[in-house]
């Protein structure tokens, strides 16, 4: 009976504490996501329209030519960011975990910074750099003879804009998560890698980077996922343009169900994207098999 009542409790205080977030986790994820759900199915206006047509816009989505090239720009604009979202930390990890680095807690603090911002205060920050008439990087062009840049107005200049600013604002996160990993790193093993003669880049090609595999395989991971579904940086810095070259897929779901309401065809549009995405993490844990060692 003691052992019974011990068990009850346990179970009692268990569902105690996970109660508040499962609750919070259907109201926000699952309860849209069913919403969604019926809605792909549905002519749903927004408003009084919500007549049943099946897989009419399933059928709509996967014809419709815009949506691939939406999907596109967005894989394009993935593919060019993501070795930054992984390099770039991984570099400034190593630099403030090395024993030669003085003032490692300022410059920690320093590039994690950004991370606390939010979304309008980075776009706000981004434009002001890279400002046509009065932007920073203008400035310093023309004070060494270079003719001001168009970053607005130019479709790949605008992309690199965007791309900055995404990884000079997630650059500290996963910063932080390769600092972990390197600490955990056992100092045998570099003990050992100096016995046998390796310096500097040997050590971290050959010791660093391996005993990363799982740390690299999460930032991968969350980096891909951040940048498929990236949208208030978008808005806050270019909304989509010019044109449409920074428009992405959650900008173009946002469209078509807020603008134009069409909302049982935005929610096709989100499901359908969502088993890409699943698709996509799928392949990378088995590509990279999970980020075993």
């Amino acid at each position: 009976m003691r052992k019974q009542k011990q068990a009850f409790c346990h179970t009692r205080a268990f569902w105690l504490f996970v109660a508040p977030a499962l609750f919070l986790f259907s109201i926000f994820f699952i309860l849209p996501l069913i919403l969604s759900i019926v809605f792909s199915f549905t002519n749903f206006d927004g408003w009084k329209t919500m007549d049943f047509v099946g897989f009419e816009n399933y059928t709509k989505v996967l014809s419709d030519p815009n949506f691939y090239k939406v999907m596109g720009r967005t894989f394009l604009y993935t593919l060019f960011s993501l070795p930054f979202k992984v390099i770039i930390p991984l570099l400034i990890a190593v630099l403030v975990t090395s024993k030669w680095l003085k003032g490692k807690t300022a410059v920690r603090t320093l590039i994690y910074i950004p991370v606390l911002l939010s979304s309008l205060v980075v776009g706000i920050t981004i434009n002001w750099m890279f400002g046509q008439e009065y932007g920073l990087i203008n400035y310093i062009l023309q004070s060494i003879g270079i003719d001001p840049l168009q970053w607005s107005l130019n479709p790949k200049l605008a992309t690199f804009v965007v791309s900055f600013a995404s990884n000079w604002a997630s650059t500290g996160f996963y910063m932080v998560i390769f600092i972990g990993g390197i600490n955990n790193i056992s100092k045998e093993l570099y003990e050992a890698a100096g016995v046998d003669g390796a310096k500097g880049f040997q050590v971290f090609r050959k010791v660093t980077l391996p005993m990363l595999s799982p740390t690299i395989f999460i930032v991968l991971l969350l980096s891909t996922i951040n940048l498929l579904k990236e949208y208030a940086l978008v808005q806050g810095i270019t909304s989509g343009g010019p044109g449409t070259s920074t428009t992405y897929i959650v900008q173009y779901i946002f469209d078509q169900g807020f603008t134009q309401y069409r909302y049982g065809y935005a929610s096709a549009i989100g499901i359908i994207v969502s088993l890409v995405f699943i698709g996509i993490t799928a392949i990378q844990f088995k590509v990279t098999k999970g980020g075993e060692v």
